[in-house]
């Protein structure tokens, strides 16, 4: 069962303004995994993954970062280091336990981003589809801007989903139509024009490659990639493993840039994998 409630933080860089986001959860026990999505999203895109999460002896929760889902929106200063600062925070208040932060996307840059930010709960790091490993093509921030967050419409988001998921017949008119009213929802224009512009101008400024190297082999670490992924390409999960090649790497067949919606009970497995290496042969390992 998955359980949803409010959360809230305060940040100084907002003049501890409170910025509230909404939560879901499923399992129970001391094993925590923190899912943090991309821009554009929210903490639903990560329901299919929380019971199979759960089911394997986790304690799964996923937030909606601030300026999307339910969570606080408008004028905010949107940012990686922003964006950490406040899952630092909300990861802070979750129960005690080792935790796993599991960041798409945007999230995965996050997440790289946390081992910088002073006191920032993460013991084991895990990243899908991510940005900041290496600089994000000029096309690509374009790209995501036009596509994820600039059109907002019904037939926008259909096109949107769509791109999100090598099986696009899986997408469904009720699941465009809710997404496109929570990313017209109050606050949302202001929100998303901000990221549209650090997309397009700030966000390599921020990259999590000497982060990342700083910790190996303290902090455990891995990276999944949908093989069919269009939204962050397949070439630059390529180019991730080149930058990293010490951290495990795994390719999630016939799926695109959500490999935990397409398939949940294998992705489950495939992080399991990147962070216990009697589970697989080699590094650079397909599921």
């Amino acid at each position: 069962m998955i359980k949803q409630y409010p959360m809230s933080a305060t940040l100084p860089a907002t003049g501890e303004q409170v910025i509230g986001t909404r939560i879901l959860e499923a399992g129970a026990g001391d094993d925590i995994v923190l899912c943090v999505h991309g821009v554009g999203s929210r903490a639903d895109r990560f329901r299919p993954t929380l019971e199979p999460l759960a089911e394997a002896g986790y304690r799964a929760y996923a937030l909606d970062l601030p300026g999307h889902g339910f969570a606080t929106k408008g004028t905010l200063p949107f940012s990686v280091p922003f964006f950490a600062e406040y899952v630092a925070a909300i990861a802070a208040q979750l129960p005690a336990g080792r935790l796993t932060l599991l960041g798409t996307s945007l999230g995965g840059q996050i997440g790289g981003y946390l081992p910088l930010i002073d006191g920032a709960r993460i013991d084991r790091l895990a990243m899908i589809g991510t940005l900041g490993v290496v600089p994000l093509p000029e096309a690509e921030g374009r790209s995501i801007n036009r596509v994820i967050l600039r059109n907002r419409s019904v037939d926008d988001c259909v096109g949107k989903l769509q791109a999100l998921l090598w099986d696009d017949s899986r997408v469904t008119r009720d699941w465009a139509e809710e997404e496109s009213l929570i990313n017209n929802s109050a606050g949302a224009a202001e929100t998303f024009q901000a990221l549209g512009a650090y997309f397009e101008s700030g966000i390599n400024d921020h990259l999590i490659i000497d982060a990342l190297r700083e910790r190996l082999g303290t902090l455990p670490m891995g990276i999944l990639w949908g093989d069919q992924d269009v939204i962050v390409s397949v070439d630059t999960g390529r180019a991730s493993r080149k930058a990293l090649p010490e951290v495990p790497f795994g390719w999630i067949r016939d799926t695109g840039h959500a490999p935990y919606w397409e398939r949940p009970v294998d992705f489950v497995r495939a992080m399991q994998m990147i962070f216990d290496r009697s589970l697989r042969d080699t590094d650079e390992f397909w599921i």
